[in-house]
């Protein structure tokens, strides 16, 4: 119950303070021991370079400008290449205080996600950490998906692994991701059966493929089959605590807000990218969200800008309020309202609902209920 009283005060003073992010993603490399066919972020993958990436000692300076938050998200590329991950991210989690702390991985590198998560859960008992495992299928296929080779196995080692970590740190939930593609739409409910029963995660959760996959053939899959995953989803969700029920209610939100979105092809929330969700990338660029360039990579002349990135920490003095306070940020945000920015991207639709006051006391209510 303590928990859920401090995230509600949590999100009741991010509403209060409207110009302040609350949800920040960090891609903290977009090195990849995978070559994902679905994958839309492929093109930053195989123009990498690894010695612009920020350093621990940056993370510090960025973490003193931070507002306190309530989700951070550690993405990539695959996060646990990383081998100074913790020392990376410690400052943000001692300043920012976030209330919740997701990280998706493949799952290949057991010993390395074994290590960093034992770290992170015993230096900070209070946060509630999102270990998400990456899932598109069973065996072979998955493999194949992936382009990796033994993925499959190296995740369900990782996961026996992680099981026994959990008995040790009650802040640790463990969970699978699973993209819905044309690669794995056929045999989509087997491997969610699959996921139920053999791995019996703390919850699942399934995502809409999007942007422009490395493999073009895999975006090729009907909203309808998204509909009846988010389904099955719906119907075989047995959340525990308030809180599981309070994200699994937000994820069957927000998989609706979604299917509406993509369906009506409107914006149905106004868009929070650029205020209350911000991204920053490897190298210490801050974009509103992932998928604006995805949508429009040649920006239109009514932007005035040659892109959409915000700012560069290391060019503002790795202050993020006086990148989010500029004019290239004003024109970037003016432009997201007017054109009614809209797309299937599954953190944005999340922040749309959590930081819409009139959306979460209905959520808040399912959940109690």
């Amino acid at each position: 119950m303590r928990e859920s009283l401090a995230l509600a005060s949590r999100l009741l003073s991010s509403w209060l303070k409207p110009a302040q992010p609350s949800y920040l993603i960090y891609f903290v490399t977009a090195r990849c021991n995978a070559r994902c066919e679905m994958c839309f972020y492929w093109r930053e993958l195989d123009a990498v370079r690894p010695e612009t990436e920020l350093t621990p000692e940056e993370t510090d300076k960025i973490s003193r400008t931070l507002p306190p938050l309530i989700q951070l998200t550690l993405s990539g590329g695959e996060p646990f290449l990383r081998a100074d991950l913790f020392e990376l991210i410690k400052p943000l989690l001692e300043h920012s205080r976030p209330a919740l702390l997701s990280i998706p991985t493949n799952g290949i590198l057991t010993e390395q996600i074994i290590k960093v998560t034992g770290q992170i859960c015993s230096a900070f008992p209070r946060l509630r950490l999102n270990l998400e495992l990456s899932l598109d299928g069973i065996g072979e296929r998955h493999d194949r998906i992936r382009g990796h080779v033994g993925a499959f196995a190296d995740l369900l080692r990782s996961w026996k692994e992680l099981k026994i970590l959990r008995l040790k740190f009650p802040n640790l939930r463990l969970n699978t991701l699973s993209v819905l593609s044309a690669l794995n739409s056929d045999r989509i409910f087997e491997l969610l059966e699959y996921i139920r029963t053999e791995l019996k995660p703390n919850r699942s959760e399934v995502m809409f493929v999007r942007g422009e996959p490395r493999t073009p053939g895999a975006a090729q899959v009907s909203l309808d089959r998204f509909k009846e995953v988010h389904e099955w989803l719906k119907k075989n969700a047995r959340p525990k605590t308030f809180l599981d029920r309070l994200r699994e209610q937000l994820a069957m939100a927000k998989r609706e807000l979604i299917i509406e979105t993509v369906r009506g092809n409107k914006m149905i929330l106004p868009c929070r990218a650029g205020g209350k969700l911000i991204v920053m990338e490897p190298d210490g660029w801050v974009r509103p969200c992932e998928m604006l360039s995805v949508k429009y990579p040649v920006p239109p002349p009514s932007l005035g800008a040659k892109d959409f990135r915000l700012g560069s920490l290391r060019e503002s003095g790795y202050d993020l309020m006086k990148i989010l306070g500029s004019a290239q940020a004003q024109k970037v945000n003016n432009f997201i309202r007017a054109s009614e920015c809209r797309c299937s991207y599954e953190c944005a639709a999340l922040a749309n609902l959590v930081f819409s006051p009139g959306q979460m006391p209905r959520i808040f209510w399912k959940a109690f209920r």
